[in-house]
């Protein structure tokens, strides 16, 4: 039987602090363990990129408001055996949904080699959105899983949907 770890478990309100303790508990989390240092190196900038696109591109902001108390953004970080999965979810505005989609389903189509190119071509012509990001996301994503990203959307109401994510960490 594999051995199983709930490493990181957070569900709720995400700000810069509630981000420096979930990256400082990994973080030591991942040195008390034998593990491979590519492994703990992928596992940690996995985190990173997933914390900071649920801070940078949550679309309420109010830490009690009503949708945040039904439909919290989460982090979670579990080990199964040698492998990680990091969970993600988060409220995103329903127009985004369609161009997430088309964003997720072209990198699991594509093959490392593949994104790898992707990822050099968005990193040559990035601009810096007025969020603070350069689309590069999901690339990075999907070049340091080696993974299918998973993925799924619920609808809240008119104007929102729940993003959730699955990223597998392999050794």
């Amino acid at each position: 039987m594999k051995s199983y770890d709930v490493v990181i478990n957070h569900k709720g309100f995400v700000s810069l602090d509630v981000i420096d303790d979930i990256l400082h508990h990994l973080k030591t989390y991942l040195q008390s363990r034998q593990l491979d240092k590519k492994i703990k190196k992928r596992v940690y900038s996995l985190a990173v990129e997933c914390v900071d696109n649920i801070y940078k591109h949550a679309e309420l902001n109010k830490k009690n408001h009503k949708l945040i108390e039904s439909y919290p953004p989460r982090f979670i970080v579990e080990r199964i055996g040698d492998d990680y999965l990091i969970h993600t979810g988060n409220i995103i505005l329903n127009k985004n949904v369609e161009i997430i989609v088309e964003k997720i389903k072209l990198l699991n189509n594509l093959n490392q080699k593949d994104i790898g190119v992707l990822y050099k071509e968005s990193l040559s012509n990035a601009e810096i959105s007025e969020k603070g990001g350069a689309g590069l996301g999901l690339i990075v994503m999907a070049k340091t899983t080696g993974q299918k990203i998973k993925f799924d959307f619920e609808r809240i109401n008119d104007k929102f949907s729940y993003f959730a994510m699955q990223l597998n960490i392999k050794k």
